[in-house]
């Protein structure tokens, strides 16, 4: 195999492992993150876009402004 190949494969699975082992509430700010970003391109398209209201930004029990 190509060894930049291997190279990008051994990276991809070393972050895989990395991101297993964060704590659920690490891995839902992730999810909260990344829906932030796909927000403005899926609402441009017109199609319906949820993004939770917890997270880093939010307090508990509350929802976001």
């Amino acid at each position: 195999m190509n060894p930049a190949f291997e190279k990008a494969i051994a990276a991809k699975e070393a972050r895989r492992k990395r991101l297993a082992k964060l704590p659920i509430h690490k891995k839902i700010e992730i999810v909260v993150q990344l829906q932030k970003l796909a927000a403005p391109p899926l609402k441009a398209q017109a199609r319906r876009t949820v993004v939770w209201g917890i997270g880093p930004a939010s307090k508990r029990g509350q929802d976001e402004e």
